[in-house]
């Protein structure tokens, strides 16, 4: 199993997006989060889907989403999870699967931001000062260690081209790895 931690805005999506081309699936832990709000009737913005995540976790544990995203998992082997964001989720993945490996995409923040404002999602923060916000929440919920203990680290700081062929030149290494 490949899980994938990034920043907001980083490229985990892209990553996802070549990772099907090598016959991968994606799970994502954010649309779990999504789900679990809207039963809740949380509105589906950023700012209010990050209080409920945070709540969850204080209330359930830090892995609450982990163990909720894991449900969705058919085939370990050829998923990839997008959205890891600290120690604990981690430890349950590697606790419940085998051969988990963390693919980190790293993004500078201006970057990042730019890349936001561009794909204009609905639930995506609109100003800089949600941007931060929504980077110092994430970075709250452990991400900076995940990232900078992950297995593998992809520098996203070319074009989208480049970075996607980075990313099949990756799929390609751990897949002679592997045999």
């Amino acid at each position: 199993m490949l899980i994938v931690t990034g920043m907001p805005g980083a490229g985990k999506d892209e990553f996802v997006k070549v990772a099907k081309e090598f016959g991968f699936v994606d799970v994502h832990m954010g649309d779990t989060v999504k789900k679990y709000a809207a039963m809740n009737k949380i509105p589906l913005i950023d700012s209010e889907i990050g209080k409920f995540a945070t709540s969850e976790r204080r209330n359930k544990g830090m892995d609450i989403w982990a163990k909720r995203t894991a449900e969705s998992i058919k085939d370990p082997d050829k998923t990839v999870v997008d959205g890891l964001r600290n120690d604990e989720e981690l430890s349950f993945f590697r606790d419940k699967f085998e051969n988990v490996k963390v693919v980190a995409i790293y993004t500078n923040r201006q970057e990042r931001f730019k890349r936001i404002i561009k794909r204009a999602r609905e639930d995506d923060v609109k100003t800089e000062p949600e941007f931060y916000e929504r980077d110092n929440r994430e970075l709250s919920w452990g991400i900076g260690r995940t990232i900078s203990l992950s297995d593998y680290m992809i520098v996203n700081d070319r074009s989208l081209e480049e970075f996607k062929q980075d990313v099949r030149e990756f799929f390609r290494m751990i897949t002679l790895a592997s045999k």
